[in-house]
C-alpha cells in the first residue's frame, strides 16, 4: 500500500510492505524540493501497520496536507506468506 500527501512543495509518502523475511514495514519519506528524509518502522502485523497509517493520516490532515494520486502502479504478485 502506498499513500501520498502533498502541501505546496512539501510531501510525505507512506508505504506498507512485507520484506523478504516476512516482517511488516512502514516506510516514510518526507521532504520538499530541497530536502528528503526517510524512516523504516517494523510492526507486528498488517493491522498494526494500518493503525500506524491511520494515525499518520490524521496528523497530516491536521497539518493541512491533502492526499494526492500516486504516480506509480502497485502490482500484487500473490507472494503471501503463511
Amino acid at each position: 500500500m502506498i499513500v501520498h500527501w502533498q502541501k505546496d512543495r512539501d510531501y510525505r509518502v507512506i508505504r506498507i510492505y512485507r520484506d523478504l523475511v516476512g516482517d511488516w514495514v512502514v516506510e516514510q519519506c518526507w521532504g520538499n524540493a530541497y530536502t528528503c528524509q526517510q524512516s523504516h518502522t517494523l510492526v507486528d502485523s498488517r493491522q498494526a501497520a494500518r493503525a500506524m497509517m491511520l494515525q499518520i493520516n490524521r496528523k497530516q490532515r491536521k497539518m493541512g496536507f491533502r492526499r494526492s494520486a500516486p504516480g506509480e502502479e502497485q502490482l500484487d504478485f500473490g507472494f503471501e506468506l503463511g
